[in-house]
């Protein structure tokens, strides 16, 4: 009898399956786990910057040089905005992964997905080592790490470069529960190699995401009613393998106290009372255990609808999700271990995002389920095997069956992934689609026309945030945004009214003092543009429009050292065009050519088409007499600036032609 390529591949695959397979089967399972995670997000490499991406990677000073490592270690993920960056989040891995790809890639896109595309490959493979560790069953590992691989439910945290963090933390949760798992040794001792690999991974773990804090509570379970060892050990011995975990815990809760105040000093809610609060995490239970059940019209944007009674159908549906885990866990608390427990560490990880008082706008969303997901991908796995056991020798034709379910689940999974993925390819098309799902989501609409605006529909612009504030009419930036149309419209006045109402509503808010003294500079009212300018500066001391336009200022008030200082601390936090040409001015005035044509000539590398540093360029060597390299700079400002007649005029000069 004749084998064709499927039985081939079938026979294959059962021997690196089997219990007793080779080291080297199982790097070619891994291989293969990796190519099923990696595949299906191919075409991620190709989409650009979206979302918080610019703020978070374009417009981070942090990740442009190491220099900023102590900030990136000791203040939360917003820091660098300034005051109104107040937030729970505490992020130095993520943060620190920007500057990693920022130094490798630069500010190019594709270098941040590679690094996301091989973070879930990572997890991926430990998934497949952490669960042959706790099961000794390859098959159910393997399916597990395949579905975690293609469930689509992740399409968010890995397209996304601002998800980022929800990857680091899957890896350094599972690299650390894959540590503690080998910290057991024969005879109820422990391994001192694997505790030091355990408390180093959790520290990395703590520092990429808070939801960390939940690991000590699952080993502990784990240890007590999971472990095979466990009926044979005593209590000093179980605590003796996860009791630095609970240290390490209480280590950077002390830290968040210390140097934040609180873990979560910012009340994102303030108005949801705590029996609210209550009911909505109930409902919030069943929204992600529907969506990873079923996961269709994913969102990027879920509108956020407090939860105030019993029977509301959310909470409903809630308190039927918990009802019908808390019975499966009752049921296979003693038959199935391992079932109960990835119920378990569905519940526990997902707790902290239940909260809604904690959370930001987007209180429901996608990538929150990336960790809890490992849970379910048990669970369903180790029902399939469970069913494969039944009927393995009973019967061909429900083999058949289970095993399509699974191919036919997984190409399912899989087209849905390179679908989706399409959704965040650029700004435009993220928006739209979601609001096409969420109407309502104001935040999405003020960003849709944020990018408007900086194509220059101003029009279109003006029409979305009109649309997001009669959403949400008390929101402090889209009230801002409406003052910029009013003063490019030169409707000053209006400009004025917008502004001031923004910083009314949130006194911490940069923008409405930077763009209500940019205002002010164009009314000729320069003391009050002054004024805003300064108090923009005092709000996000690393805002380098606010230290530039105030430079300006002092610039052209002849207050040069000021100007000075202002553009050399705009330059610390970020090298930029604007500010060397800024310095570049103060030296020519001082007569200092070298350091003016030093900082003229790093305005021009930064900005190749800044015509004005070109010109005073060429202007500098002409009067030293380099006649080449002048006519080199007017040539190269023109090609930027061709109607600009005095650069004309000198460039003529130089060539010996008479003016016209």
């Amino acid at each position: 009898m004749s084998w064709g390529p499927t039985d081939r591949i079938r026979a294959a695959l059962g021997r690196a399956l089997a219990p007793s397979a080779s080291p080297r089967s199982t790097a070619a399972l891994v291989a293969a786990l990796v190519l099923t995670a990696v595949l299906p997000y191919l075409n991620v490499l190709a989409h650009g910057f979206v979302y918080d991406d610019h703020t978070q990677v374009l417009n981070n000073p942090y990740i442009q040089d190491f220099r900023h490592l102590r900030e990136i270690f000791s203040t939360t993920v917003w820091s660098y905005v300034g005051a109104q960056g107040v937030t729970n989040y505490y992020r130095p891995m993520m943060t620190l992964g920007y500057l990693i790809c920022y130094k490798v890639f630069g500010p190019l896109s594709y270098g941040f997905h590679l690094a996301s595309l091989f973070l879930h490959a990572g997890v991926v493979g430990l998934l497949f080592l952490v669960t042959g560790w706790m099961t000794r069953s390859r098959l159910l590992a393997f399916i597990a790490a395949a579905l975690f691989a293609l469930h689509p439910i992740h399409t968010e945290s890995v397209a996304w470069i601002a998800a980022v963090t929800d990857l680091q933390l899957t890896l350094f949760y599972l690299l650390t529960f894959m540590f503690y798992l080998r910290v057991a040794v024969p005879g109820g001792g422990r391994s001192a190699n694997m505790q030091w690999g355990m408390a180093g991974s959790f520290v990395l773990a703590l520092m990429s995401k808070e939801q960390s804090l939940t690991l000590p509570v699952l080993a502990t379970a784990y240890e007590h009613f999971c472990r095979e060892d466990r009926g044979s050990t005593t209590w000093r011995q179980k605590c003796g393998r996860y009791y630095w975990l609970w240290l390490l815990s209480a280590g950077y809760l002390l830290f968040r106290v210390r140097f934040f105040g609180a873990l979560a000093p910012a009340l994102q809610i303030s108005d949801l009372t705590w029996g609210q609060a209550v009911l909505t995490a109930i409902a919030l239970v069943g929204q992600y255990v529907g969506k990873l059940l079923w996961p269709v019209e994913l969102c990027a944007f879920y509108v956020f609808r407090r939860s105030t009674s019993l029977l509301d159908p959310r909470v409903l549906a809630g308190l039927g999700a918990l009802m019908v885990l808390a019975i499966l866990f009752v049921f296979a608390r003693r038959r199935a271990r391992l079932a109960a427990f990835a119920m378990l560490w569905m519940l526990v990880t997902l707790a902290p995002v239940l909260n809604a008082r904690w959370m930001a706008a987007n209180v429901f969303t996608e990538r929150y389920l990336y960790l809890p997901s490992v849970g379910f991908c048990w669970l369903v796995a180790w029902g399939w095997v469970r069913l494969w056991e039944r009927v393995e020798e009973r019967s061909a034709f429900l083999r058949k069956t289970l095993v399509g379910a699974l191919i036919l689940l997984a190409a399912l999974y899989a087209l849905r992934v390179v679908t989706r993925n399409r959704d965040w390819s650029d700004d435009v098309t993220l928006y739209a689609k979601t609001l096409e799902l969420s109407p309502g989501a104001y935040h999405i609409r003020n960003n849709l026309g944020t990018v408007l605006w900086k194509q220059g529909r101003v029009a279109e612009a003006e029409h979305e945030w009109r649309k997001a504030l009669a959403l949400s009419p008390r929101n402090a930036i889209i009230l801002n945004n409406l003052g910029l149309v009013r003063a490019h419209q030169r409707e000053y006045e209006e400009a004025i009214e917008y502004f001031q109402r923004a910083m009314r509503l949130k006194p911490s808010y940069t923008d409405p003092h930077l763009d209500l003294g940019a205002v002010y500079q164009e009314m000729g009212r320069t003391a009050e543009a002054e004024v805003h300018l300064r108090a923009a500066v005092v709000l996000s001391p690393l805002n380098l429009d606010a230290r530039n336009k105030l430079a300006r200022i002092y610039l052209e008030s002849g207050r040069l050292e000021l100007a000075e200082d202002h553009y050399r601390l705009s330059l610390a936090s970020q090298p930029n065009w604007i500010a060397h040409h800024g310095l570049a001015e103060i030296f020519a005035r001082r007569g200092d050519w070298a350091r003016a044509e030093e900082h003229y000539r790093r305005a021009v590398e930064i900005n190749p088409v800044a015509s004005d540093s070109r010109f005073a360029l060429g202007a500098i060597y002409a009067a030293l007499g380099r006649r080449a390299e002048a006519m080199r700079e007017y040539a190269a400002g023109l090609a930027s600036d061709p109607k600009n007649s005095q650069a004309q005029a000198a460039l003529r000069k130089l060539l010996g032609e008479k003016p016209e």
